[in-house]
């Protein structure tokens, strides 16, 4: 039998597994806690975050969480870990972990480290918040399962995570300011120096 046809059944099992469970867990105060803890993440990041800086935030964040979202993918597949609530019938939790606590976190540790010395003293706060104290409150609330997976593990590869967005981040951003000083945009040129329409007063006075 071809294996892919194999996985297809596999997942198509698998899925109707998860849909059974997550209707089982919507009904029950821990999923609705969960939903809550995120709302009430967002709120705090929101209120703690500098405005001024919100796009590079955002882009950080953003790649913060594809490779969370990629480890997580990895770890839940290859049976490191595994999730007995889901927000949605995903093999990944991504809403409240790759997707909220991850990234939040580690957006307030770059809007905090200005240079490279603080970050990584940031970085070892923000890892260690959610690599232990998180993991080992979401395991004791019967919410995720560590299988072959340590805190250690956690720790080295979270804290990974976040130095290499850190340097993908600073690269993208050097290399966008150096094309703009070799190259400046029509656009913003055009934001620079508006072209404004003379007004019908100053076209008399010219006459």
């Amino acid at each position: 039998m071809d294996a892919n046809y194999m996985l297809y059944q596999i997942r198509a099992d698998m899925w109707n597994i998860l849909l059974a469970q997550w209707k089982t867990d919507i009904a029950t105060p821990k999923y609705w806690g969960l939903v809550a803890t995120i709302i009430i993440a967002y709120i705090v990041w929101y209120r703690l975050t500098d405005k001024t800086r919100l796009a590079y935030l955002l882009f950080y964040g953003s790649l913060v969480t594809v490779m969370t979202s990629l480890l997580d993918l990895y770890g839940t597949t290859a049976g490191l870990w595994y999730y007995k609530v889901r927000l949605a019938p995903f093999l990944t939790s991504v809403f409240l972990r790759d997707w909220t606590l991850v990234p939040l976190t580690y957006m307030l540790v770059q809007q905090y480290s200005p240079n490279w010395r603080q970050f990584f003293i940031w970085n070892t706060v923000g890892t260690f918040f959610l690599t232990v104290i998180v993991v080992q409150i979401l395991s004791l609330l019967d919410i995720v399962q560590l299988m072959k997976w340590t805190y250690l593990s956690g720790f080295i590869t979270s804290y990974l995570v976040a130095t290499l967005s850190r340097l993908a981040f600073h690269l993208v951003i050097q290399v966008q300011n150096a094309t703009r000083e070799e190259k400046p945009s029509a656009l913003e040129n055009t934001l620079m120096h508006p072209a404004f329409k003379p007004l019908d007063k100053e076209e008399d006075d010219d006459e």
